[in-house]
């Protein structure tokens, strides 16, 4: 490649080697369109680094550790000079999360999974108590507000449909405890158990709107309440699901080291979900978990009231 030809007007992102984590980012169309890419690769490279940011005049370098054993003294001194030098550097998983707001979970052909700095996520005591009294506090808050609107929903399922109001179903909370999620009923009594697709015929009218509305979870303040869920964290999924995911990315089960929530990371940046983007959610759960701060849950609330008033859309 001849840098000097390149123009100076493009972002610029140096890759100092790149492997599975890298490769995965790429993949991000939003990120590719945004960024112009340049790679380096300590071991055949003959220019130097510094040579790369200089004629380049790159702001950001994104270094990948994960595949190597060892960093040369160069190349180090090299990264330490860029960075006394005002150049931002990251490693790779690090930038990952900074760039998608989420964990890069990667799973090989062999059935080994990258794994670094994944086992050691989740809430402290004191973050447990604190996220507690929130829940409890804000629970409180808004219930004089939802059980007007718990009521009516109620009222208008009871007009529509006949049976119970209220649907309970075993959902997997905090250390994979199995408890019964309270919603109100959306759909018809007799139904297989599959998961909601779009145009679903087993949804009522009037389900379809409680369910736009987010009325028919409103329900969960009383599993909230009862200490079996957080306003917010990982969706519960049914046991039966959950193994399955087990099965399918051993991670899965780490959503579990937390109570899961009302709403959540996942929930607001992917209001839509499909089966598809399962590994996506639990990116942004695994997240969630790792990052967990007082600031990120009132952002995601901030985030579910958007999603509620723009009736799911992205």
């Amino acid at each position: 490649m001849n840098i000097s030809k390149l123009s100076t007007a493009t972002k610029r992102l140096l890759f100092v080697n790149v492997s599975d984590i890298s490769y995965k980012l790429l993949k991000e169309t939003h990120f590719v369109e945004n960024n112009k890419v340049i790679f380096f690769n300590t071991e055949t490279e003959k220019r130097s680094i510094s040579e790369y940011i200089v004629k380049l005049k790159i702001k950001t370098v994104i270094i990948e550790t994960s595949n190597i054993n060892h960093v040369s003294e160069k190349v180090t001194n090299e990264i330490i000079e860029s960075r006394i030098k005002g150049v931002k550097v990251y490693e790779a998983q690090e930038f990952y999360e900074i760039v998608n707001k989420r964990i890069p979970l990667i799973k090989f052909e062999t059935n080994e999974y990258f794994a670094d700095n994944i086992f050691s996520i989740g809430l402290n005591r004191h973050d447990e108590i604190f996220k507690r009294v929130f829940d409890v506090l804000v629970s409180l808050i808004i219930l004089p507000i939802s059980l007007p609107l718990i009521a009516l929903g109620c009222l208008l399922i009871f007009i529509s449909s006949p049976g119970n109001v209220f649907f309970t179903q075993k959902r997997v909370g905090k250390n994979s405890i199995p408890f019964k999620i309270y919603k109100i009923r959306t759909m018809k009594l007799h139904h297989h158990g599959d998961f909601t697709k779009k145009n679903d015929d087993r949804l009522l009218k009037i389900g379809k709107i409680l369910r736009i509305t987010k009325i028919d979870e409103l329900p969960q303040l009383f599993n909230v309440l009862n200490g079996n869920m957080s306003l917010i964290g990982p969706r519960p999924e049914r046991p039966k699901f959950v193994e399955e995911s087990i099965k399918e990315n051993a991670y899965f089960d780490l959503r579990h080291l937390v109570k899961p929530g009302v709403t959540g990371w996942a929930q607001v940046h992917l209001p839509k979900a499909t089966p598809k983007e399962n590994l996506k959610k639990l990116e942004y759960d695994l997240y969630y978990i790792k990052n967990y701060s007082f600031k990120l849950d009132l952002i995601t609330l901030l985030k579910t009231v958007k999603v509620v008033l723009t009736m799911n859309s992205h």
